[in-house]
């Protein structure tokens, strides 16, 4: 699989900086804050505008991820795994998630790159669109904890961070963040579901009073992406996703302002 591939292919080269920076006394929380503060600088350059984008915030992203890869790598390798590394890193993905669609949302509200600046109004819709990415992005990591509270399992789906950073980091490459922002708004939420019935299933094994499952069969099974990384029908969901945000130039409509226009005319 495409993905297995790409993750043989990081895996060495990850090991080895993983060695080098025990070797200099480097600890797993370091890089959690160090991971955190770019994805912080990469949230204020998404807000300012286009001329920030490819040269900063894109190279902050990267940053960002290779600390997130180096984390766990260094609590693993270097024996140093604690609870509340495991918590602070959590907590530093929840802020990073909240600098980066905030930062978007703020970018749609701003609009720092219109040709018509002065006259420029906020597209409500995007900005939208990046708030409700943003509670998806809270959901589906809070449904997790409380189902592993509860003594039931809630991860799964598709739409994890590293899928929805990828897609923010593509739209911004090739300027086509609207894109990202209608993907992030919309699609996360059948991991939301996917999630939901995951945790439910689980919950009510623990029980005793069904049988756990991963998740539904059959249709829901395809409509809420239950599969795996490392599997076809998520390289296939990957490589969509991948060829819209590169390919896929939406255009920033707004129809949430022109129904609200309606509705106040009317």
């Amino acid at each position: 699989m495409i993905s297995n591939q790409i993750a043989r292919f990081y895996l060495y080269p990850r090991d080895a900086v993983t060695r080098a920076l025990i070797r200099l006394g480097v600890r797993p929380n370091h890089m959690s804050i160090l991971g955190l503060l770019l994805t912080i600088g990469a949230g204020a350059g998404l807000a300012l505008g286009r001329a920030c984008w490819p040269a900063w915030v894109v190279g902050l992203l990267v940053g960002a991820g290779a600390c997130d890869l180096l984390d766990g790598a260094l609590a693993k390798l270097g024996g140093m795994e604690s609870r509340f590394g495991a918590f602070l890193d959590s907590v530093c993905d929840r802020v990073g998630d909240g600098a980066l669609y905030l930062g978007a949302a703020f970018y749609f509200i701003r609009l720092p790159d219109d040709p018509a600046t002065a006259g420029a109004r906020p597209n409500l819709t995007l900005a939208l669109l990046a708030c409700v990415g943003l509670v998806w992005a809270y959901l589906i990591s809070y449904i997790k904890a409380r189902a592993e509270t509860a003594g039931g399992r809630g991860g799964g789906g598709f739409w994890q961070r590293p899928e929805r950073v990828v897609t923010i980091l593509l739209g911004l490459s090739f300027h086509h963040l609207p894109t990202a922002v209608w993907i992030l708004g919309l699609a996360p939420i059948a991991t939301v579901a996917h999630r939901l019935w995951r945790a439910r299933r689980a919950c009510a094994a623990a029980e005793g009073g069904e049988a756990p499952g991963d998740g539904p069969p059959g249709f829901w099974g395809v409509l809420l992406w239950r599969w795996k990384r490392g599997t076809i029908p998520f390289d296939l969901q990957a490589g969509a996703t991948i060829a819209a945000l590169v390919f896929w130039d939406l255009p920033p409509i707004d129809p949430l302002r022109e129904a609200v226009a309606r509705f106040i005319g009317a």
